[in-house]
């Protein structure tokens, strides 16, 4: 009969292929700038949010003091009570903020890809060739690296032509 601890040695001295590296793969460039966007989308999600609580809250601590002065019944609510409408405005706005702009920034992404798709298909389409999504990627990877291109020597040019001027 085996030991049942010498079993989940033999498990530990097996060679893991996430241990064989001592430093994580790097990422292939598509995850890269998924990664890239999300941040992105984090970021701008982050900072709605807290711009739409703070608009919210003030809102709410207006209203709240209004009432107070202008309702004798209101007046006679709790301090809690008050508190909770002013914490619900300013959850209201927390959500609201965050959530309309990361919807937007999605609609914004997805017309983007939308249109460098139909572009894509439209050119290789043109060369003959079906618009995979492997032939997109190229094609995408091939444009960039072109337009990289197209930049760094229209800057060199700019820089030659400043050194020759007097």
């Amino acid at each position: 009969m085996t030991d049942p601890s010498s079993s989940s040695s033999q498990a530990d001295s097996l060679p893991s292929k996430i241990h064989q590296t001592p430093f994580p793969m790097p990422l292939p460039p598509r995850r890269r700038h998924r990664e890239a966007q999300i941040e992105r989308a984090y970021e701008l999600q982050r900072s709605a949010a807290i711009r739409g609580a703070t608009i919210w809250t003030f809102i709410g601590l207006s209203s709240t003091f209004l009432s107070h002065h202008l309702f004798p019944r209101f007046r006679g609510q709790t301090l809690a009570f008050k508190a909770f409408l002013v914490s619900g405005f300013t959850i209201f706005g927390f959500v609201v903020g965050a959530d309309t702009v990361l919807l937007n920034h999605e609609g914004a992404q997805r017309s983007e890809e939308d249109m460098v798709r139909t572009v894509a298909r439209r050119e290789l389409g043109r060369k003959g060739i079906i618009a995979s999504e492997a032939e997109i990627e190229r094609w995408k990877r091939e444009t960039r690296e072109r337009l990289l291109r197209e930049r760094e020597q229209q800057q060199q040019q700019e820089g030659e032509a400043q050194t020759t001027a007097p």
